[in-house]
């Protein structure tokens, strides 16, 4: 039988190390929960992202992920320009006061930065080598 007041020393000594990683290192620890079918398309992006060299680890595929992410809506968001109506930077804009008018952002176009469209599908259209 373990002795309770070990487990507890262990979760307190690594909290206490995951809080010095996080104050030096700037690392936040974050939790995910998969399916199946994602755990297989994760590990398979791993293995196929980085060919002819290891495998990048769970860790580091989604960190590039998040800043290829990053880097892209940037791009999109420079392209919106301002809302033809209350003359406020896209997407915020007017936060849809005028949606359901023709012009209005958010009437026609708010999906646009939507990872995926309707279908529920990833939305790779212009992602062509």
């Amino acid at each position: 039988m373990t002795n309770p007041k070990s487990k507890e020393q262990a979760a307190a000594r690594k909290r206490r190390h995951r809080e010095r990683q996080r104050q030096a290192f700037g690392q936040n620890r974050v939790e995910l929960v998969l399916s199946t079918r994602e755990k297989v398309m994760l590990q398979e992006g791993c293995r196929l992202r980085n060919i002819g060299g290891e495998p990048y680890s769970i860790t580091e595929y989604i960190s590039l992920l998040i800043i290829c992410d990053y880097e892209r809506l940037h791009k999109q968001l420079a392209t919106l320009g301002r809302c033809p109506n209350c003359d406020s930077t896209l997407p915020e804009g007017c936060g849809g006061v005028f949606k359901g008018d023709s012009q209005c952002f958010h009437t026609r176009n708010f999906r646009a930065l939507n990872l995926t469209n309707v279908t529920g599908h990833a939305n790779l259209e212009g992602d062509v080598l």
